[in-house]
């Protein structure tokens, strides 16, 4: 059985994981549903949200369109 430490650690590692790939600029939106997938799922999560995010299925971060007047 996994030690509850272990999960902690796991979580708060998926969690910087998310943090430095928005920092990096990889696109990674950062709201609640990503937070709660990188909390519980720790860094495979963290990986399934920035691969999601790279290939524009999930998790984008959307840009302001542009108005051109």
């Amino acid at each position: 059985m996994v030690s509850l430490q272990a999960l902690v650690i796991n979580a708060i590692v998926g969690l910087v994981i998310l943090f430095i790939a928005n920092v990096v600029g990889l696109g990674v939106q950062i709201s609640l549903v990503t937070l709660l997938v990188c909390a519980v799922f720790g860094i495979p999560g963290a990986i399934l949200v920035i691969l999601l995010a790279l290939l524009d299925i999930a998790f984008a971060a959307a840009l302001a369109p542009v108005v051109l007047v």
